[in-house]
């Protein structure tokens, strides 16, 4: 007989988002000219010309990663919020019906 059990860790899903939050954040405090020597580093116009190529190109997919997760957090938090109002509810309900039992049982 299959097993119908099903658990949602509510308080590692809230982690989850929380911890994706915080990365779009770091990356969001550092930009990618932070990380790239500047043009007097370099010395020579042609390399930094193909590094400043590559920094735009870098800084646009972090920007885009950064979106990403940024949905990705928002959605994980909304699913476990949709999951604790559901738990809420239905432990309302249950608590509801086992009242009725217990009234009638008296009777």
């Amino acid at each position: 007989m299959p097993s119908y059990d099903f658990e949602v860790d509510l308080e590692s899903m809230g982690k989850a988002a929380q911890g994706l939050n915080d990365t779009v954040r770091l990356f969001k405090e550092k930009d990618v000219d932070d990380l790239v020597p500047s043009e007097s580093d370099v010395g020579h116009e042609a390399v930094w010309s193909a590094l400043d190529e590559f920094q735009d190109r870098w800084e646009e997919g972090v920007n885009n990663l950064c979106h990403d997760v940024e949905e990705m957090a928002g959605r994980l938090a909304r699913i476990a919020m949709n999951y604790f109002e559901t738990d809420k509810s239905g432990y309302a309900a249950l608590s509801a019906l086992t009242s009725t039992i217990a009234s009638v049982k008296v009777l």
